[in-house]
C-alpha cells in the first residue's frame, strides 16, 4: 500500500467533511438572523432546511381548567436519524413538506392516544383569509392542522375524515399574548442556540362533542443544540390566572446544577416573577404528587394522566408529560394572599426529561 496517496486522499475527505461542517454551523445564522423572521408566524409556519445538529418541534397545547380536559400534539424533526418511541425516521427536508414524528393524546374522562407514529408535516401560504397561513400534520387515518394569522387560529383534530377536536384560540385580553425569544452566540458552544416563539392564548372548542374553554399553549421552536434535561410546568386556573415554571438540569438531576428561567404567575393581567422555586415529587399511594415551592409559595399537583418518550440515537433522552390537578395552593403577593379557591382551581402540564439527545 502506497502510504502518502492514501494519506492525501484521507486528508481530503476530512477537509470535505470539516468544510460540509462548517457550511451546516454558518446556516444556523441564516436560519436565526431576526431579519428571517418579521412576524411571529414567519417562525411558527415556517419548515426549515436545518443545520448540523439541527431540530425543530410544535407543541399544542389546550387546557380547560375547570373539567380537567386536556389536548396535547407534539411533532419535530431533527437532521440525524431518531427513534422516537416505537417509530424510527430519518427526517429529511423536502421543501413545503417533510417527513416528522408525531403524538397526539388527550384526556376526557380518560386518556385516549390519538397517534403516536410517523408523520408528514407540511406548511402552506394562501386559502381562505387573505394571508392565512397553515400547518398539517397527517399520520394514517389521522389529520391534525393549525391555519390562520396572528392573532386568531383554527385547529382541528380528525380520525378517518370525522372531527373529534376543533378550537378557535385567540389573543387574551389580558396578559403577554406571545414571547419571540432567540438564544444566539451561546458562550460555551459559540455557533449552537434556537429561535422560539410561544403564544399564550383562549381557547373556545369541543372534544368528543362536548364543549369547552380555557388556555391554549402554542410553540415552535427551532435549535442547533443537544437536548438535556429539564422541568417544565404549565397550570391554568378556572378564573383565568396561569402558572410557568421552567428549569434545566444540563449535567443531569443528580449534579443539583440548575438554571431557572422566567418564572412566574399571570394573575388578573399582570405577570409577577417567582424567584428560587424548586420543584419536587413523590409518590401519594400509586398517585405521583408533584410540589413546586418556594418563599411565599405552594403549589401540589396530582397526577391523573401520563404519556411517556423515549428517543434513541447513540444516546437516550426520555421525555414524560404528566397532565395533573392543581390540590393545593398558597401565595403571598405583599400583603396579599391567594388560595386556589380565589384562583378558580387548576389543571396542567408538568414535563420530566432526562438524558440526552444530540
Amino acid at each position: 500500500m502506497k502510504i502518502l496517496p492514501l494519506a492525501r486522499r484521507l486528508n481530503s475527505e476530512w477537509r470535505q467533511k470539516t468544510r460540509k461542517m462548517d457550511e451546516r454551523l454558518r446556516e444556523f445564522y441564516r436560519i436565526f438572523r431576526k431579519e428571517d423572521y418579521p412576524t411571529s408566524d414567519d417562525l411558527f409556519f415556517a419548515l426549515e432546511d436545518l443545520p448540523y445538529l439541527g431540530k425543530e418541534y410544535w407543541f399544542l397545547y389546550f387546557c380547560a381548567p375547570k373539567t380537567g380536559e386536556q389536548v396535547v400534539l407534539t411533532l419535530g424533526r431533527a437532521v440525524e436519524p431518531v427513534k422516537v418511541n416505537a417509530t424510527r425516521l430519518r427526517m429529511n427536508y423536502a421543501g413545503s413538506g417533510a417527513p416528522c414524528a408525531a403524538v397526539c393524546w388527550y384526556y376526557s374522562g380518560r386518556k385516549r392516544v390519538a397517534f403516536d407514529s410517523a408523520a408528514y408535516v407540511s406548511a402552506a401560504t394562501g386559502g381562505g383569509r387573505k394571508g392565512e397561513r397553515s400547518l398539517c400534520v397527517e399520520s394514517g387515518k389521522y389529520r391534525a392542522s393549525i391555519s390562520g394569522n396572528y392573532p386568531r387560529y383554527s385547529i382541528e383534530l380528525a380520525r378517518g375524515g370525522k372531527r373529534f377536536f376543533s378550537a378557535r384560540a385567540c389573543r387574551p385580553k389580558k396578559g403577554t399574548p406571545f414571547e419571540m425569544l432567540h438564544l444566539l452566540e451561546t458562550p460555551v458552544v459559540p455557533r449552537f442556540g434556537a429561535a422560539m416563539i410561544n403564544y399564550y392564548f383562549d381557547f373556545r372548542g369541543t372534544l368528543e362533542g362536548k364543549k369547552l374553554s380555557g388556555k391554549a399553549y402554542l410553540q415552535k421552536v427551532v435549535a442547533a443544540m443537544p437536548l438535556t434535561p429539564w422541568n417544565w410546568v404549565r397550570l391554568s386556573f378556572g378564573k383565568g390566572a396561569t402558572l410557568d415554571f421552567f428549569t434545566s438540569q444540563p449535567l443531569g438531576a443528580s449534579s443539583g446544577l440548575r438554571f431557572a428561567s422566567n418564572n412566574y404567575l399571570e394573575l388578573g393581567g399582570r405577570r409577577i416573577m417567582l424567584k428560587k422555586l424548586m420543584l419536587s415529587s413523590h409518590l401519594a399511594g400509586e398517585k405521583k404528587i408533584w410540589v413546586l415551592s418556594g418563599k411565599g409559595f405552594y403549589c401540589a399537583m396530582e397526577t391523573y394522566a401520563l404519556q411517556p418518550f423515549v428517543m434513541k440515537q447513540k444516546t437516550t433522552f426520555r421525555y414524560d408529560e404528566y397532565l395533573v390537578k392543581v390540590r393545593a395552593f398558597a401565595f403571598r403577593d405583599g400583603a396579599r394572599e391567594h388560595s386556589l379557591d380565589d384562583l378558580g382551581g387548576g389543571a396542567g402540564l408538568v414535563e420530566d426529561a432526562s438524558g440526552y439527545l444530540l
